[in-house]
């Protein structure tokens, strides 16, 4: 249960892409989004840094893009008090990216935190399991990630899921099955990192896709895996 409270804490909750009314008349969309990577960024009164600010926004703080300038964003970033309200304001896109994507490391074995995108050079942190990192660019065979207020480079190579891959998948189409027995859930397809729950015969769940013997199946806001030798086509 311990791994599963992971995934869940980990991985994503799906939201509507409907736009939303703000307050000033304009309108927001979950498809242009922008997020902080810098330690710390102003949300400026105008396009203009000597205008004053409004708000400091540290780095992960995630907000919508309504219109974009030269050097700046106009954004809506959600309240801290009431994320149902926005504050408004300019900030500079030399401190954000657009349109994140977001990996979540899956198994952290031989996983580091570069300075550079080469092995050889000094590795800058401990990656954990389950860790989330914000893809800012990519260069040859790495990430680059905006990691503990700061930018660094993960190999590609490693064991990620992406999150917006996992936010269509669930949003996408599905088959529906029941378990015709008792079935382990497990993180991966494979049972080698055990199991991380079981559901009791006839659980209907959702397929997405099958391999290499197990179906990848909709659990709570993560996909997981049981074996297909337990499952049933649903009527």
């Amino acid at each position: 249960m311990k791994k599963l409270l992971a995934l869940v804490l980990a991985l994503i909750t799906i939201t509507s892409l409907i736009p939303v009314a703000t307050a000033d008349g304009g309108n927001i969309s979950e498809e242009w989004k922008g997020e902080v990577i810098s330690q710390f960024v102003s949300l400026y009164k105008k396009a203009d840094s000597s205008s004053g600010y409004s708000r400091r926004l540290s780095n992960g703080t995630e907000f919508y893009i309504l219109e974009k300038l030269d050097s700046y964003v106009y954004a809506a970033v959600p309240q801290e008090k009431d994320p149902t309200k926005y504050d408004y304001g300019y900030i500079m896109t030399a401190y954000i990216v657009e349109n994140p994507t977001h990996i979540v490391v899956r198994e952290s074995a031989g996983v580091y935190a570069y300075a550079s995108p080469y092995v050889t050079d000094k590795r800058v942190g401990t990656v954990g399991d389950y860790n989330r990192f914000t893809v800012i660019a990519t260069t040859g065979n790495y990430y680059i990630v905006s990691f503990r207020n700061a930018v660094c480079f993960l190999r590609m190579d490693k064991d990620y899921w992406i999150e917006e891959d996992l936010a269509a998948m669930l949003n996408g189409p599905y088959t529906k099955y029941v378990t015709n027995a008792k079935a382990n859930v497990y993180g991966y397809a494979s049972t080698k990192y055990g199991s991380i729950d079981t559901l009791k015969k006839g659980t209907e769940v959702k397929v997405f896709y099958v391999q290499d013997g197990y179906a990848a199946i909709g659990y709570e806001t993560v996909i997981a895996f049981v074996k297909v030798k337990d499952l049933t086509l649903a009527n």
